[in-house]
């Protein structure tokens, strides 16, 4: 009966721990591309109050903005809601700007909120932001995915060099 040597499997083992951390790079790749649904991720809020315009520029970037995009941006003055529109796809395919006549009176509070149509929303109050609690879209997802990689890649290398 033949042996294997030891340099064979410490070679193998090696080489299937490569093999694992491609095919983990390439799939964290493959994924950070399909899985796109997030809300918006940015929001700036602008009222001119000569000209009664509220103007709202959001950035959400998408591949089709026919099938993914911001469904609705409701504005609130003071906690009322004084305008609902609802949309079947946005301007771009990463930024552009809304334009409303709100008519408000001087120390009004002004909220609009942006929601996409495959989940998630994001809100901002003329001067400020809403708290949102916690992390936007899929960054949390991808943050824990990327830990766990990580600490799966780094305990299989340690095991390989104690063999």
């Amino acid at each position: 009966m033949k042996l294997i040597p030891k340099n064979l499997i410490k070679m193998a083992k090696r080489n299937l721990f490569y093999f694992l951390s491609i095919f983990f790079i390439i799939f964290l790749s493959i994924a950070s591309v399909n899985a796109r649904a997030h809300p918006p991720s940015g929001m700036t809020v602008d009222y001119n109050s000569s000209t009664d315009i509220l103007t709202v520029d959001i950035t959400h970037g998408v591949e089709d903005n026919t099938t993914h995009y911001v469904i609705s941006v409701i504005v609130s003055v003071n906690g009322s809601i004084v305008q609902s529109h609802a949309y079947t796809s946005q301007p771009d395919i990463a930024f552009f700007t809304y334009e409303y006549t709100v008519v408000t009176n001087e120390g009004s509070t002004i909220k609009v909120t942006a929601t996409c149509s495959e989940g998630g929303s994001l809100s901002r109050t003329l001067g400020g932001e809403t708290p949102g609690g916690g992390i936007p879209g899929y960054i949390g997802l991808y943050l824990v995915l990327s830990i766990s990689v990580i600490t799966l890649l780094t305990l299989i290398r340690k095991k390989l060099k104690t063999v």
